[in-house]
């Protein structure tokens, strides 16, 4: 069976958010490497296919990565077993093989699903061709480190092994070709455009309307020639890149090392100390934040408290200093990320502030988009102009 995905993956500290042949996927962007499959005994395949995602385990033979069986997201977050995870501030990810390891995982497994919906049964072999965009930190990117992340997908093929209980299904992925670009940029792909190529328009911006008391018919016409401050909030970084249009303003490339996963460190030992246990990892502690229904969750929100206002402080200073640079010639500020939900208390009233004060407005996506923005907008990307043309003027023989 032969199939070609379009992938927009946004590979995060914290959370791992693809689009894969037009579905969403998130995961703890988590694996770890093990010797031999959870499962002993005969287990239908087809009871796999569904969740397969959240019970993910995949042997990985790639020129890109360490070979191995690995459990990967949150099977492996959940298994007790020691995890790999990507070192806030400290890990390049264009060196490291989780990223790699993670997003072939996905692809292979939405490849079976696939398979599956459309066959009815679990098919041996699968050959995969994906044309992806993908993106680094602001921080992290140039033009060597791009092209080094892009050669560890395009330099050959990648053999996957994806365990349905003990029954194999052996995929083949190959990418033709690989943009990676800086993180923040794609959202203003998100912003203007639905996956239809319309404008988009509904509850994304419910709320900035409403406090604006902008048209009833209000879409992402809006933004088309709009200077934005992108303020992308993640664990481990945050970005602060300044767009106009369709453009990537590069003179005003700035990132910070401040997110929700600094506060979270901070606020771990502490937390485990409460909760009794020697130790535990960051992940965790973000679902804990994230469930409401948690029976750690009050203790969990009291620890993280007083350094997430540290980060927020630290963050709206570099806001403060993107505005001076620009001369304060931005139309409107706009917040998402992973880190963004965690720091809305406290964030939105000190940035609305100084909108306020400058004559910008302040568009803080709600919490049911602010993690998929970039994915969404990746995947918009990978299917545009741009990237055709890109891969036409590579892909031509010199």
């Amino acid at each position: 069976m032969k199939y070609h995905f379009y992938v927009g993956n946004d590979n995060g500290n914290s959370e791992h958010d693809l689009m894969i042949d037009g579905r969403w996927i998130g995961q703890p962007n988590v694996n770890c490497a093990v010797d031999e499959l959870p499962w002993s005994e005969e287990q239908a395949p087809e009871s796999f296919v569904k969740q397969l995602q959240d019970q993910l385990v995949v042997t990985v033979d790639s020129p890109a990565a360490r070979p191995g069986m690995y459990y990967i997201g949150k099977f492996a977050l959940e298994s007790g077993e020691i995890i790999d995870n990507i070192q806030i501030g400290i890990d390049a990810k264009s060196d490291m093989d989780l990223p790699i390891i993670n997003t072939l995982a996905q692809i292979a497994a939405v490849a079976v699903q696939k398979a599956y919906e459309e066959e009815k049964k679990i098919p041996s072999s699968i050959s995969v061709e994906a044309d992806m965009a993908t993106a680094l930190p602001v921080t992290q990117h140039t033009d060597e480190t791009a092209a080094k992340f892009e050669k560890r997908f395009t330099s050959g093929e990648h053999h996957i092994t994806v365990h349905l209980g003990i029954q194999r299904v052996a995929v083949k992925i190959v990418f033709p070709f690989v943009k990676t670009v800086p993180e923040a940029t794609p959202v203003i792909f998100t912003l203007q455009k639905d996956a239809a190529g319309n404008w988009r328009d509904g509850e994304l911006f419910g709320d900035f309307a409403e406090t604006y008391r902008l048209e009833k018919k209000f879409n992402g016409s809006y933004f088309k020639d709009k200077r934005i401050l992108h303020v992308d909030i993640g664990d481990g970084s945050t970005e602060y890149p300044i767009t106009e249009g369709n453009r990537f303003l590069r003179q005003f490339v700035h990132g910070s090392h401040h997110g929700a996963g600094y506060a979270i460190e901070e606020a771990l030992q502490e937390f485990n100390r409460l909760i009794h246990l020697p130790d535990s990892p960051r992940q965790f502690f973000s679902d804990v934040i994230k469930n409401g229904k948690h029976k750690y969750h009050a203790r969990a929100l009291k620890t993280l408290r007083r350094p997430m206002e540290s980060q927020v402080k630290q963050i709206t200073q570099h806001v403060k200093k993107q505005l001076t640079k620009a001369r304060n010639e931005i139309d409107l500020i706009c917040v998402y990320g992973g880190g963004s939900i965690l720091m809305r208390s406290v964030l939105y009233p000190l940035l609305k502030t100084i909108c306020d004060e400058r004559e910008i407005q302040l568009l803080y996506i709600p919490d049911d988009y602010a993690v998929k923005l970039n994915a969404l907008g990746l995947d918009a990307f990978v299917r545009g102009k741009i990237y055709d043309a890109l891969k036409s003027k590579t892909m031509q023989p010199a």
